[in-house]
């Protein structure tokens, strides 16, 4: 296989599965590591990729936002499976915040009927799911965002600020070992942010396909964020410098 030729299979990967791992795609290849390593460096220097540690991540998904049909179809198992072992750390009484995210609503379940539990969520979908049920559900005003249902805005901070949580559950768009957090808009960056201000503890539930991604709108450091559940097919390197900046990871 010519080298272009290798090049544009490693394109139409990404486009596949939204990232590289360059060991993979040696072995796939028949190359040395060291060749896809350059292979990646000169589709960066194109615009195609973008490196991470490990491999490379599609140019595509650090400007596209799936709609929210379109996240909910990605990885539901893996979300249920996240979900289920976030619920455990759910408190039977008191406050906490819930954001919107198609991760965060597989919580759902775990919320409904609980009359000691106050939930205030930004999250439609969540509010919708839950509010018939016996668990007292607080829903922030604002300005509805059609891509995520959650309401955004100076008016969901501003009502957001008038909370006191112990924990704040949260999703992310992307989880970057260089940046941090990440998410697609930057008024619901700044819901995320006032969460984890205003909250005593902060979990954050995201799927292996949010390692290595970076978004524009960064809403938490690694000091930030006391614990990350995601799911067992996490990229093991990944895990372990999460773990070595202070972040207990736990997988489901």
């Amino acid at each position: 296989m010519l080298a272009e030729e290798r090049r544009m299979q490693l394109v139409e990967w990404s486009k596949l599965d939204g990232r590289i791992d360059a060991l993979a795609a040696a072995g796939k290849l028949n190359v040395a590591v060291e060749t896809v390593r350059r292979d990646l460096d000169v589709l960066q220097r194109r615009g195609l990729l973008r490196r991470v540690h490990g491999g490379a991540i599609a140019a595509s998904r650090y400007s596209h936002e799936f709609t929210f049909p379109e996240r909910k179809g990605r990885n539901p198992d893996q979300k249920l499976r996240i979900a289920q072992i976030a619920s455990q750390y759910l408190p039977e009484e008191g406050c906490i915040f819930v954001d919107g995210g198609t991760t965060t609503e597989f919580l759902a379940e775990g919320l409904r009927n609980k009359p000691q539990l106050m939930v205030v969520t930004n999250s439609l979908s969540l509010a919708s799911r839950i509010g018939e049920s016996s668990t007292p559900v607080f829903f922030l005003s604002g300005r509805v965002r059609a891509t995520t249902l959650s309401s955004v805005g100076s008016k969901t901070v501003a009502d957001l600020l008038g909370y006191k949580a112990q924990i704040a559950f949260l999703g992310a768009n992307g989880i970057d070992l260089d940046s941090g957090f990440t998410t697609v808009d930057p008024d619901e960056a700044a819901v995320k942010k006032v969460m984890i201000q205003n909250a005593t503890e902060t979990i954050v539930l995201a799927d292996n396909s949010k390692f290595g991604a970076s978004y524009s709108a960064l809403f938490a450091g690694f000091e930030n964020i006391d614990r990350l559940v995601t799911d067992v097919d996490a990229d093991p390197a990944h895990v372990e410098a999460l773990s070595e900046k202070g972040i207990e990871v736990v997988l489901a």
